[in-house]
């Protein structure tokens, strides 16, 4: 008797482990004018979320992008933010208001997100894609092609992800 539940528990474990997939742990952001974002408040939506610095040379290149994709994308269950990773030392939340009219703008106050999300990549500009039930898509892609398929193979993961 003892065996049998034992192997029982042993195949719930193993299987909670294959059929229930990893969600992003939630995260906190601030907005430059003192609101606050989680990624569980954004549940249903697909996140884009490009996590820089304010003094990253492919900061302007990125938010381009980004831009890009908030239009291409309006009306759309995706949401798209720039993420500075500068901590309010180095940052006013009056300089980031500025950084952007087409994308909102977050803080991950002292890199927490960042650090759960890069991986290894570690590098920034960093692009995080997390689906609808809020589990990240891929590994996170470091750096910002400047070739022409770099917003469409972006596109594409969002689509994939909001047919799931």
């Amino acid at each position: 008797m003892l065996t049998g539940l034992r192997a029982m528990i042993a195949s719930v474990a193993i299987m909670a482990c294959i059929v229930i997939p990893a969600r992003a742990q939630d995260a906190t952001f601030s907005t430059p004018v003192g609101q606050t974002v989680t990624l569980s408040s954004l549940r249903g939506n697909v996140v884009v979320l490009l996590f820089s610095g304010i003094q990253d040379p492919q900061r302007r290149e990125g938010l381009k992008a980004l831009g890009a994709l908030a239009e291409r994308y309006q009306g759309k269950n995706v949401k798209v933010y720039w993420v500075s990773v500068n901590p309010a030392s180095e940052v006013t939340d009056d300089q980031l208001k500025g950084i952007s009219n087409s994308v909102p703008v977050l803080r991950d106050n002292n890199q927490v997100a960042f650090k759960r999300f890069s991986g290894k990549v570690a590098q920034l500009p960093t692009i995080v894609v997390i689906d609808r039930q809020g589990t990240p898509v891929g590994q996170p892609r470091g750096g910002i092609s400047s070739n022409s398929d770099f917003i469409n193979d972006l596109a594409s993961i969002i689509d994939r992800s909001l047919q799931r």
